[in-house]
């Protein structure tokens, strides 16, 4: 068992110091990480798009250069016959579910997307999403 004393002079009395640096900067680091690597708008010249079969089967794209690849795109690959495109978007896209029924949404970042989606079947929840 350590005992710790606290004195102006020694090693022991700044031996917390340390640690508490190294905390200070993992929490700074996991803070940085976490914003850089948060899903956000890209600029308006990609698209993205999210189809959806009756079934629940899905498809998505994200980073097309026009509107009409990203939906041709998110059709093939949700792959069923009925698939149709819920949702393109620039920034952000999501779509809710509930009850094999399904709306898309979209947004300038993903909290937004999320919202609009949800906002149109209460009740719901998140399914899928893309942000280009």
């Amino acid at each position: 068992m350590t005992t710790w004393r606290l004195t102006t002079r020694g090693p022991k009395a700044t031996s917390r110091r340390p640690r508490l640096n190294t905390a200070v900067a993992r929490v700074a680091a996991a803070a940085a990480m976490t914003v850089a690597l948060a899903p956000t708008a890209a600029a308006a010249d990609s698209y993205g798009a999210i189809a959806y079969s009756s079934d629940g089967t899905w498809g998505r794209s994200h980073a097309y250069p026009t509107k009409a690849a990203a939906e041709a795109t998110a059709m093939k690959s949700c792959g069923a016959s009925d698939c149709k495109v819920l949702t393109t978007f620039t920034a952000c896209g999501a779509v809710a579910a509930k009850d094999h029924q399904y709306q898309g949404g979209t947004g300038p970042d993903l909290s937004a997307a999320m919202k609009d989606a949800l906002g149109k079947l209460s009740g719901g929840y998140i399914d899928t999403w893309s942000c280009n």
